[in-house]
């Protein structure tokens, strides 16, 4: 069984969305427009919804900063523990290259 392609159209009288079936015109869906608030102004109303999310991305970012903050703490601190080790260990020359073992 084959389903029949759909294509989806911006209705300009509903400003809906329809969904037609491309092989015989008819559609198959519609869909409500969005509601548009009486006197409000989308791009004042969009402006406030992303200066609303400025404080998310902030602390967002001040949290990956500490993360990589301790990350790098994290990192030198097993550094110097393995140096530690090697230093304890007495072998703190240059280690075999495979091409001296021939």
């Amino acid at each position: 069984m084959t389903h029949a392609r759909t294509v989806y159209v911006n209705c300009p009288f509903c400003r809906g969305m329809l969904e037609v079936n491309v092989e015989n015109g008819k559609v198959v869906r519609r869909f409500e427009p969005k509601e548009i608030p009486d006197g409000g102004d989308l791009l004042s109303e969009g402006l406030k919804a992303v200066r609303g999310g400025e404080a998310a991305r902030e602390r967002m970012f001040q949290d990956a900063r500490e993360k990589e903050k301790h990350k790098l703490e994290r990192l030198e601190r097993a550094f110097r523990e393995k140096k530690k080790e090697v230093e304890e260990s007495g072998d703190i020359g240059r280690p075999e290259s495979p091409f001296d073992l021939e």
